[in-house]
């Protein structure tokens, strides 16, 4: 499949294209750049990207608050971190 490359347009990876390497709305891509080819990679989340076991149970704990409508200004917050 040809696409052809304009100044003032962003280039655009047809539908047909993503579809078949498994894109997805949302998805992360990565580019590289070498001799002149260019590869498309999906970007694969690193180790700073996952939460760790304490961090995934303070969100769960947090959104059950807020789903309980336990929550509280944001200047109240800021007030009590000191900021």
């Amino acid at each position: 499949m040809t696409v052809t490359v304009k100044t003032k347009t962003p280039l655009v990876v047809p539908d047909k294209v993503r579809r078949r390497a498994g894109f997805k709305s949302g998805d992360q891509v990565e580019f590289k750049v070498s001799r002149g080819v260019v590869t498309i990679f999906p970007k694969v989340p690193s180790a700073d990207d996952t939460l760790t076991p304490d961090e995934a149970k303070r969100l769960r704990r947090s959104l059950k608050q807020t789903r309980e409508g336990k929550t509280r200004p944001w200047s109240q917050i800021k007030h009590d971190l000191g900021l």
